[in-house]
């Protein structure tokens, strides 16, 4: 997540856990107090979600943080229950759900692999060998517009 001020986070929970802090926690402090005091999934669940609900913060990969989520709140630290176990229930979860497309995407071959939309548009074909080139141009299902200062790709 970005914009979440994680060393000045620390610094105040110390703070209140010193007894020198002259406001109340707010809910991200009593998340991160909780986990402090009692590290579990469940706990480490909240912090993220309360830490999420900031003004200006954001995760860089919402499907993964929410996978996360869900891995956290579904172990319970048993044999067959731990997080390593629910992280790999919700990825191939995730895999046979697949992930929506937005009307817009922009990515490399890498992120948008296993993703189709109507219209691909590659940028600088002459650039990608010819694995990344193959997956660009399969992407598109009714239009491929391949953008290359020369009219024949030669893929390394």
């Amino acid at each position: 997540m970005i914009n979440v001020g994680a060393p000045d986070l620390l610094q105040r929970v110390n703070s209140l856990l010193r007894g020198t802090a002259r406001k109340e926690p707010n809910d991200v402090e009593r998340a991160a107090l909780s986990f402090k005091a009692s590290p579990s999934a469940q706990f480490a669940a909240d912090l993220l979600v309360a830490i999420g609900k900031e003004g200006g913060v954001r995760p860089h990969r919402p499907a993964v943080l929410r996978a996360s989520l869900k891995a956290l709140q579904s172990c319970d630290g048993t044999e067959g229950s731990t997080f390593h176990d629910a992280a790999i229930r919700a990825r191939e979860q995730n895999r046979l759900i697949g992930r929506p497309l937005p009307k817009r995407a922009v990515g490399s071959t890498l992120l948008l692999k296993g993703l189709e939309a109507d219209v691909s548009v590659i940028l600088n074909a002459i650039d990608l060998n010819a694995r990344n080139l193959y997956v660009a141009m399969t992407r598109g299902s009714k239009a491929l517009v391949i953008c290359s200062p020369s009219p024949i790709l030669k893929p390394s």
